[in-house]
């Protein structure tokens, strides 16, 4: 009992700590103070390994903790990337956009290393098991995303066809990656292992976007249904020469700009 209340504590409360954090920071309605408990719940989690060794679920905080770097290698690089480029508010100097690409393959490279290398997350004595689960999602969401936003670009952006094919070529390096670590074993970790997890991520993607589609889908039904059964509209009666009168007063008072001097 009193290991599930320590975990509780240092591990599960500061947890609940961040999108609550994230929502007020992003409603408005405590912006800097909702930032700040983003920020500490988030540094507890990632400490819960050392404030609750006995937990489980400390796993999730030092996989956090591990990849915190390339994450914000990765995050300040498409942000370069991004406002780099043609956007209309916030745009950077161009160079930017150089310096984006860098940190972002510099971050794919240093996760890549983590897989093959010996920075692989080691969570008591062994792989961490998280680590395996979010690597393989990362690249093959990666690489959806990618595609897809390169074929949208392609058919529907106007003069995007440079964005369109850096997405493409980002998609390809992900895949590419992907495929090195189904048929390569890692140093911690064997090529049929990464296939099983990488079978599960694509699994888990496929359902989220059907659960989502079939969400959508059925809300646009139920609006769709309930429109039709509501009754024709009545036809307004005609204007009185009252209001007749007090919409040309109105528009007269509008357009009449008054004589020049």
């Amino acid at each position: 009992m009193e290991a599930m209340v320590e975990a509780a504590i240092w591990f599960w409360l500061p947890l609940i700590l961040v999108p609550i954090g994230f929502w007020l920071a992003i409603s408005g309605r405590g912006e800097k103070g909702g930032k700040i408990l983003a920020g500490l719940g988030l540094i507890l989690v990632m400490a819960s390994p050392w404030t609750v060794p006995s937990s489980d679920s400390t796993a999730a905080g030092h996989l956090l903790l591990a990849i915190l770097g390339p994450t914000l290698l990765l995050a300040y690089g498409l942000h370069g990337m991004i406002f780099g480029g043609e956007v209309p508010v916030g745009k950077l100097d161009n160079s930017a956009r150089w310096s984006g690409a860098l940190a972002v393959g510099s971050s794919i490279f240093f996760m890549g290393m983590m897989h093959w290398s010996t920075f692989t997350p080691i969570w008591r004595g062994q792989v961490n098991p998280y680590w395996m689960v979010f690597w393989p999602t990362f690249l093959m969401f990666g690489t959806s995303l990618c595609s897809a936003a390169g074929v949208a670009l392609t058919g529907f952006g106007d003069d995007r066809n440079k964005e369109a094919t850096n997405l493409i070529l980002a998609s390809i390096i992900l895949a590419a990656i992907a495929l090195a670590a189904m048929f390569i074993d890692g140093s911690n970790t064997s090529a049929g292992e990464f296939r099983n997890h990488l079978w599960s991520a694509a699994a888990d993607i496929l359902g989220t976007v059907a659960g989502a589609g079939a969400a959508i889908a059925t809300f646009a039904i139920v609006i769709w249904a309930y429109e039709r059964s509501l009754p024709d509209p009545e036809n307004s009666p005609p204007p009185s020469d009252e209001e007749i009168k007090h919409v040309v007063s109105l528009a007269d008072a509008h357009l009449d700009g008054g004589e020049e001097e």
